[in-house]
C-alpha cells in the first residue's frame, strides 16, 4: 500500500498530472472571465504546461499566479489583438454566410483559412510570451516564423483543437463542466508536447533564452 502512494509510482504521477491539469484549467477560466485578461491567462497557462511537460517540480497555483502577474501588461495587448482579429473574422463569415453566391463561398473559404492561420499564430504567440521577454512586435514575428517553419506541427495543433471542439460538441450535455475542468489544459497540453522540442532548441540554457528568441 505504501508503494502505491509513493510519489514515484507511475499511477500517482499520472493522477498528480490529472489534478494539475484541472487546477491550471480552472485558474485560466477564472482569469479569463474579465475577457481583457485572456492574454495573460493564456500565457500563464502555457508557462505551467511547459513545466509539466518537462516534468519540472511544479507548484501550479504559485507558478500560475506569478506568470499571470509577469505577463499582465503585454499579455493584455496581445490578447486584445487576437480578440479583435477573431471578432473581425467571425463577423466577416457571418456577413458572407447571408450571401448566396459562389464568390461569397470562395471568400468564406479564404477567410476561414486565414482564421486558422491566425489561430495557430496565437498558439505560438502566447507560448512565446510565457517563455521569452520580447516586445510585442518581435513576439508576433517569431510566432509567425514558428508557424510557417513547422507546418506539420502547426497542422497537428489545428487538428488537436478541432477534434477537441468536436468532442465537446458531442458531449454538449456536460460540455460546460468539461470545459471548466479540462477545456483548455488538455488540448493546450497536447500542443505543448508538439512545440516544446522546438522551444528547447531555442533555449540551450536559461541565461540565453532572450537572445535565442531574437534569433528565430
Amino acid at each position: 500500500m505504501d508503494r502505491f502512494f509513493d510519489n514515484n509510482n507511475p499511477v500517482m504521477r499520472f493522477l498528480s498530472r490529472v489534478v494539475d491539469l484541472a487546477i491550471v484549467n480552472i485558474l485560466t477560466v477564472i482569469a479569463m472571465i474579465p475577457v481583457i485578461t485572456a492574454g495573460p491567462a493564456l500565457a500563464a497557462l502555457n508557462n505551467v504546461l511547459i513545466h509539466l511537460v518537462r516534468k519540472d517540480e511544479t507548484y501550479v497555483w504559485k507558478m500560475y499566479r506569478q506568470s499571470l502577474r509577469q505577463n499582465m501588461k503585454q499579455g493584455i495587448l496581445l490578447g486584445l489583438l487576437f480578440l479583435a482579429a477573431g471578432v473581425l473574422i467571425v463577423g466577416e463569415l457571418l456577413v458572407l454566410r447571408s450571401i448566396d453566391s459562389r464568390a461569397s463561398t470562395a471568400l468564406m473559404i479564404m477567410i476561414t483559412v486565414i482564421g486558422v492561420c491566425v489561430f495557430v499564430i496565437g498558439i505560438y504567440t502566447f507560448a512565446l510570451q510565457s517563455r521569452f521577454e520580447n516586445p510585442v512586435k518581435i513576439t508576433l514575428r517569431n510566432a509567425l516564423a514558428l508557424a510557417l517553419g513547422n507546418p506539420l506541427r502547426s497542422l497537428a495543433m489545428v487538428l488537436i483543437w478541432a477534434v477537441w471542439a468536436v468532442f465537446l460538441w458531442y458531449i454538449h450535455g456536460v460540455a460546460l463542466l468539461v470545459y471548466v475542468i479540462y477545456g483548455l489544459s488538455i488540448p493546450a497540453g497536447a500542443c505543448t508536447l508538439l512545440y516544446d522540442p522546438v522551444f528547447r532548441e531555442l533555449e540551450p540554457d536559461e541565461e540565453d533564452e532572450e537572445d535565442d528568441a531574437e534569433a528565430i
